[in-house]
């Protein structure tokens, strides 16, 4: 909460600097620490709940050298929440809705700070419409429409090497390029395809694959599968975990690494069969993956 209180009063510190669209970007320097933060804040274009109507929702993402922050700020009516924490919900154009906790303000009523503000940037970026819903006092839940294209402010992005860069040389959320080589396997559907590399490169994988598929959203890359042989897995998993720094888990047919994420951006797991001598490395571009709307159970 001591991290949250000096974002808000940061947030409360900054000054305007430029504007794209709706997005208002702003930038303070503290003085006494050399530190200087820097905002990203829009405000709900309409509200959807006719019992909220008067209300306006207002986010903002503030980054620091001393943490990140992904703020509410309610105006005209205050939030109803039961402590330690608040639920809200949030979708990302036709994606699925994604459950959050956020934390009350201290001594406030109309400020919350949600978790992941990692993640919300980097979707956004991606993104062009937004719907939250929050519990609102005497109303009940209430949806905020927003419109968040057009943002060009720096978030957090993975980094530039092993499996938090991409996997076949394939870079998360990067533009489908036709003349990569990659084969339309007919998995997915409307703006959610999947490809299969025609002459899969050997990986740092410590095994040889036997087959590798990318999936893209609107063009841009966000997930990709690894087949392998399930006899190589024990060398998979020790891989995988020395990339994400964690001890190396029990070897079972599903093994998944989770609080893993580097910044909030990634999701790995194994899924295999010991029967058919077949495991599958899933690694996932959680943002992007935020904004695929629910896809249909299809055995691959």
């Amino acid at each position: 909460m001591r991290a949250m209180g000096k974002a808000l009063a940061v947030l409360l510190s900054l000054s305007p600097v430029s504007s794209y669209a709706d997005w208002k970007y702003s930038e303070h320097v503290d003085e006494m620490r050399g530190e200087k933060a820097i905002s990203a804040t829009i405000r709900s274009e309409k509200t959807i709940s006719p019992q909220a109507s008067q209300a306006k929702l207002v986010i903002t993402s503030v980054r620091s050298a001393s943490g990140n922050a992904f703020i509410f700020d309610l105006e005209n009516a205050q939030f109803s929440c039961l402590p330690p924490l608040c639920e809200v919900s949030m979708k990302f154009d036709d994606g699925k809705v994604l459950e959050l906790k956020a934390a009350p303000g201290k001594d406030s009523n109309t400020i919350l700070y949600v978790q992941n503000p990692n993640q919300f940037v980097a979707t956004a970026k991606l993104a062009s419409k937004l719907i939250v819903e929050v519990p609102i006092y005497k109303q009940g839940k209430s949806q905020f429409k927003f419109d968040v294209s057009g943002l060009t402010w720096e978030g957090e992005t993975p980094s530039v090497d092993g499996l938090f860069a991409g996997v076949g040389g394939q870079r998360w959320a990067e533009p489908y390029n036709p003349t990569s080589g990659l084969v339309d396997n007919g998995f997915g559907e409307g703006d959610d395809r999947c490809y299969i590399e025609a002459h899969p490169a050997p990986l740092d994988l410590g095994v040889k694959p036997t087959k590798i598929t990318h999936c893209y959203y609107q063009g841009r890359h966000y997930s990709s599968m690894v087949d392998f042989e399930f006899s190589k897995i024990k060398q998979v998993v020790s891989y995988v975990s020395k990339q994400v720094g964690k001890p190396e888990l029990d070897i079972k047919e599903y093994v998944s690494w989770s609080d893993i994420e580097e910044k909030n951006l990634l999701s790995i797991g194994i899924l295999g069969s010991k029967k058919s001598n077949v495991a599958t490395l899933l690694v996932t571009y959680v943002p992007a993956d935020n904004l695929v709307p629910p896809r249909k159970l299809v055995t691959r």
